[in-house]
């Protein structure tokens, strides 16, 4: 009987660690080519297919031209994520075919869970299709040694075995059935259900905008290679695009082409959520980088601005709500601000939307000239009256300078009274909406 029950137990345990097939190219990967990749896409096979000689199977294309010679192919897993904890033991196959030998560079990434990227790479002989074998232990390219779930795999047709071809060679292969040991996608964190605060008006003289509907964005390669490809996706909150920071371990805005002179700014604001799912923030970071590049040829960093938010900063990293930083920054020198990098250990549990720089003091969400409001008295310890003189009120907003709404009421009337109960003593900002229109206006609590 002992013998039967480890025989079963030997055999449950091989099935649930065997290898499977975990990208075909018979859906829709996400892929993206990067660095002067001149195609990345899913393609015919070229010659005798790897599945059975289908006619219709696809596989992935890569194809290198002139370019950085570090130019390769990211792609994101369409169902189950690669696991690469124990290298050695859990390899990764993949069914490449070409016409010339050469070296294929292959990185996983996109780690769960604090999982480092990792590179290892394997010769081919030219002789069309060849399975080969990746054992992600070498730390290849100055990366480390897999240690965990991934949801990326890239592919680097220009490596010689240690370094780059330089230039870049011209070389197309393609590249089908990889096979590995499969993992469940983690379960998606708790986005939020309400969008990010409303935006001030600015003259367009007195903002630049890096990310927001509200403004006109600067031109720019907004998930630029700083640190790999996929660092971001767009999605829908509450009917607001959002931007949600994924795997990578920042993302890089470039905008040299729009670059702005910035030397009469001196605010950076931005709003972000992390999921309530996140209940540790020791350690935790969400970092901001604006990089000047000079003038409009310069590609050298002259200067830069850094805000670091944490657990002990302010405003703190916090769960389950709209954080909202404006942050006072020298940029006095910034004759050419032309990148934006975020960088955060909040891997897929951060959102963020109305990344911009502005001019301290110019921003109103009203027109000044319609809404007539008065207030009294304020600075105030019991309530404050707010009267329209010429319009009937009917709502008040009350937010904390961290941009978090602390008091909502509705009324119909030209006098309103707002009471200051349970507010501690400091500076908020009220939204007065009439029906001519809304206006701003600053409470203080004694």
């Amino acid at each position: 009987m002992k013998k039967i029950t480890f025989f079963i137990f030997l055999l449950i345990t091989s099935i649930g660690y065997s290898q499977v097939v975990l990208e075909d190219f018979e859906g829709t990967p996400t892929l993206t080519g990067f660095e002067g990749l001149t195609a990345a896409n899913i393609v015919a096979n070229p010659s005798v297919d790897m599945d059975n000689g289908s006619a219709t199977v696809g596989e992935l294309i890569v194809v290198a031209a002139s370019g950085q010679p570090w130019q390769g192919a990211d792609m994101i897993f369409q169902g189950d994520n690669i696991d690469v904890t124990t290298p050695t033991t859990q390899t990764v196959s993949v069914d490449v075919y070409a016409t010339q030998a050469f070296t294929l560079y292959a990185e996983v990434g996109n780690g769960v869970d604090g999982a480092v990227k990792a590179g290892a790479d394997e010769s081919h002989g030219g002789t069309g299709w060849e399975t080969l074998t990746f054992t992600f232990n070498e730390a290849a390219n100055s990366t480390g040694v897999a240690n965990g779930v991934y949801g990326k795999m890239s592919f680097f047709p220009n490596w010689n075995g240690s370094g780059w071809h330089e230039p870049a060679l011209a070389r197309t292969i393609y590249i089908d059935n990889i096979t590995g040991f499969a993992a469940a996608p983690p379960t998606p964190p708790t986005a939020p259900t309400t969008a990010a605060p409303d935006t001030p008006t600015f003259d367009a003289n007195n903002v630049i905008s890096i990310y927001s509907d509200s403004f006109t964005d600067v031109t720019s390669n907004f998930d630029a290679n700083f640190c790999g490809t996929g660092s971001t996706s767009e999605v829908m909150i509450a009917g607001n695009p959002t931007i949600n920071y994924l795997l990578n371990a920042c993302q890089g805005i470039d905008f040299p082409g729009d670059r702005r002179d910035a030397t009469a700014f001196n605010k950076v604001h931005i709003d972000f959520y992390v999921s309530p799912d996140v209940t540790d923030f020791v350690g935790k970071v969400f970092n901001l980088k604006l990089v000047d590049l000079g003038n409009a040829g310069g590609t050298t960093e002259v200067s830069n601005v850094q805000i670091n938010l944490n657990d002990a900063s302010s405003p703190a990293i916090t769960a389950g709500s709209w954080i909202s930083v404006d942050a006072t920054v020298d940029l006095s020198t910034f004759t050419g601000l032309a990148q934006a990098v975020i960088t955060s250990n909040l891997n897929g549990t951060v959102w963020y939307d109305n990344f911009y720089v502005y001019v301290d003091g110019t921003a109103s969400t009203d027109d000044f000239n319609v809404v007539e409001l008065s207030t009294y008295p304020n600075p105030s310890s019991t309530d404050w009256n707010i009267k329209a003189s010429n319009s009937a009120i009917t709502s008040v907003e009350v937010f904390n300078l961290l941009g978090k709404r602390v008091l909502t009421q509705k009324n119909n009337g030209t006098d309103v009274v707002v009471s200051t109960q349970g507010l501690t003593s400091g500076i908020y900002i009220a939204r007065v909406t009439t029906d001519l229109g809304t206006k701003t206006i600053k409470l203080i609590k004694e």
